[in-house]
């Protein structure tokens, strides 16, 4: 009977919700194999139900949320005993359409903190997680929200308590309005005037993706495109752009990569692979906030892109994109335009679900607006600052608009690991947050088996990575803290608010015995100065560009012992030097801005280019040609800072990376080979007379 009274009390919710407009969340509490019974008696249709789960259960079979990204279900089961990243939870929810269930089936609610602490890798002291008590704490009382506890009696829980249905129906209109004007918009880009890209922002679940189907299929119907692409992560999360191209195109084909329409393409390209000499008529950067700011401003090199984003969501922070390529595109493409997406379409704009989520995850979270110039103090937070709602939304939001990605996940680990948050506060303001890991204090053992590549334990990133690199116990045996996040208001920028946050985490990690504190994070030309002013030395640069980012990872450290002192400057030496030997191999994707970067950590002058400052000189005055001189002029861009000379990137690209002629031209807008030399042989005469003023010659 209760079993039939739970199908019955989900198929009410599915019409209500479809008639409303909402989706509901429904908990079944209580002993695995109990929750699974119960919900073996529903009418769960497994074509339209997304598991997430270790193993299959009632019939289904798991499936990565990350994947599904674009598709649409009518049910969300999450086996909570078995599946606990939170970012698929919220994936996941995503993809319900109007009347979809999301069913949680999950411990005991008292229970269950203590069974999430104990089953998650972030690593504490702290028997339960505080993350999920805040999560659930959200959830008692929300609209929406049921909970079937197995000690109480079903019907007694179910009975009653059936959402009230609208007096009208909700009756989505597709394409909406918004989504039309976003199809003429991408069109003008298409047929207007090149170099004006376009930004779509847009919450989760407005059609952003779909539009950017809808366009395609215009643009290729109408024969004003022959070859579009779009890039994203996967495939999988375009796929709503690819059904709209099928639906709109039906005489068209599909194939394993786009979709073809009599003599005309529209085909996926991963972003890190797209070959922006290729002749595309149009580009489509599906969540570019996800994308490396160095790899964005690659896209802008084709005359004709559209950017679309997620402003609030678990596909990376819009936010952050805002702010960080928006400066980009104001120098490089000052009449770039912005559409946004506000109404959903999956949904009705007061569904509870989405109500519920946002203020669990803190998608919304934003940071309070500060006065830039007002004085600022800095303090270390505890555990009671941040259970305290108007605090934790102002860290978190800060953290999302800083950085590109920033998670549900990262709010779980910030609450229930063992971090050290330290803020800046402008009166009741945080202006600045810095995020402190603790890492190392591992055994001998240990650290000699992460050393012979036996053992990778989870967390100690740097302690780990500089302990198998070098070969040496200390790193990993001695207590050191990662600096994983650090962030400062965009108004409150350049008063020195990350100088002194970076100060007290240094001081915190003295105070508790640390040889060193380090970082490690995307290198990309506008964050690896800000380390190397603060007195970080770069170690390691990663082999291999990271996935979302596009950008290899770097370690910094600083030491605060003596030894670690001499054995980080080594280091350095030893990276900026092999950094000339890797680049035509191993780092052959680096970005020259990076290296430009790295160059302000090496000295000046070094005695042994003397004969190369002539060598150079001699190219500036027109005595040899540039075959004559590369030698030199390679090994000056080698060893010298180049930080702040105008035209240090293309010495990198034509010198160090190796670029033809005509590439470079094509790169910079130059007529030929020689335009390209006049700017060389200019930035080479201001770096010899530079060092002349400076004495060194």
């Amino acid at each position: 009977m209760e079993m039939a009274e739970l199908n019955n009390f989900i198929q009410q919710l599915r019409a209500i919700g479809k008639s409303n407009g909402h989706r509901y969340l429904v908990f079944i509490s209580g002993p695995q194999a109990w929750g699974q019974g119960l919900l073996a008696a529903c009418d769960i249709q497994a074509q339209s139900t997304l598991l997430l789960a270790a193993n299959p259960i009632l019939g289904l079979s798991p499936r990565l949320a990350k994947k599904c990204l674009g598709q649409e279900f009518a049910t969300v089961l999450i086996d909570a005993y078995s599946a606990q990243a939170v970012d698929d939870w919220l994936a996941a929810a995503g993809t319900l359409h109007a009347g979809g269930v999301l069913l949680v089936l999950c411990p005991e609610f008292e229970a269950w903190p203590v069974y999430f602490q104990a089953h998650s890798d972030a690593a504490s002291d702290n028997v339960d997680s505080f993350f999920l008590k805040r999560f659930l704490k959200k959830m008692y009382g929300a609209a929406g929200v049921y909970h079937i506890d197995h000690r109480q009696d079903i019907d007694a829980q179910l009975s009653s308590k059936l959402p009230v249905l609208k007096p009208s129906p909700w009756t989505p209109v597709l394409p909406s309005s918004e989504q039309d004007m976003t199809v003429d918009a991408i069109a003008r880009v298409a047929m207007g005037r090149a170099k004006r890209p376009l930004v779509i922002r847009s919450d989760r679940g407005r059609g952003k993706t779909s539009s950017l189907g809808i366009a395609a299929a215009r643009l290729l119907r109408e024969g004003i495109c022959k070859r579009i692409a779009i890039c994203a992560a996967t495939i999988h999360s375009v796929d709503a752009a690819f059904r709209q191209v099928q639906e709109l195109l039906p005489s068209g084909e599909a194939f394993d990569s786009g979709f073809r329409f009599k003599d005309c393409e529209f085909i996926f390209v991963s972003p890190f692979e797209l070959n922006f000499d290729g002749d595309w008529d149009l580009i489509f950067v599906d969540e570019a906030a996800s994308i490396s700011v160095s790899l964005l401003q690659e896209f802008l090199n084709h005359p004709r892109v559209v950017f679309a984003t997620t402003v609030h969501g678990y596909e990376g922070s819009g936010r952050g994109f805002d702010i960080r390529f928006k400066d980009i595109l104001n120098r490089e493409r000052p009449q770039w335009r912005r559409i946004e997406l506000r109404e959903p379409l999956r949904w009705a704009a007061d569904d509870p679900l989405e109500k519920c989520l946002d203020e669990a995850f803190l998608l919304s979270a934003e940071p309070s607006p500060a006065d830039g110039t007002a004085d600022f103090r800095i303090r270390v937070l505890n555990k009671e600052d941040l259970a305290q709602d108007a605090i934790l939304a102002q860290v978190f939001g800060l953290l999302v608009q800083a950085h590109y990605q920033t998670s549900p996940r990262d709010l779980q680990y910030m609450l229930d690991s063992s971090s050290v948050i330290i803020v800046a506060e402008c009166g009741q303001c945080i202006v600045g947050v810095c995020q402190l890991i603790p890492e190392g204090g591992l055994s001998a053992e240990l650290t000699v088996a992460i050393i012979t590549g036996q053992r990778r334990p989870k967390g100690h990133i740097v302690a780990q990575r500089l302990a198998h690199i070098k070969a040496d116990s200390c790193y990993g045996q001695s207590r050191s803290y990662r600096v994983n996040r650090i962030a400062v208001v965009s108004e409150s920028r350049r008063h020195g608010i990350g100088r002194g946050l970076l100060q007290v985490a240094e001081q915190f990690a003295k105070v508790n015995g640390a040889a060193y504190i380090s970082s490690s994070f995307a290198a990309t030309s506008d964050v690896i100065p800000f380390w190397l002013r603060n007195g970080f030395k770069a170690l390691w640069l990663g082999s291999k560009r990271d996935a979302s980012s596009g950008a290899y990872s770097l370690i910094v450290a600083k030491p605060l012992s003596e030894e670690m002192e001499f054995n980080f400057k080594t280091m350095q030496q030893e990276l900026l030097q092999g950094l000339s030997l890797t680049t035509r191999h191993v780092h052959k994707s680096i970005a020259a801005d990076v290296l430009v970067a790295l160059s302000a950590a090496k000295s000046d002058y070094w005695p042994e280019l003397r004969s190369d400052f002539i060598v150079a000189r001699r190219y500036c005055d027109g005595e040899l040609f540039f075959e004559q001189a590369a030698a030199s002029l390679t090994r000056m861009c080698n060893s010298l800072n180049f930080e702040g000379h105008a035209d240090a990137e293309l010495a990198i690209y034509a010198l160090i990376l190796g670029e033809d002629w005509s590439r470079l031209s094509a790169r910079y807008q130059l007529s030929g080979r020689l335009s390209v030399e006049k700017r060389l042989r200019n930035l080479f005469q201001e770096i010899i007379e530079y060092h002349m003023r400076e004495e060194k010659l």
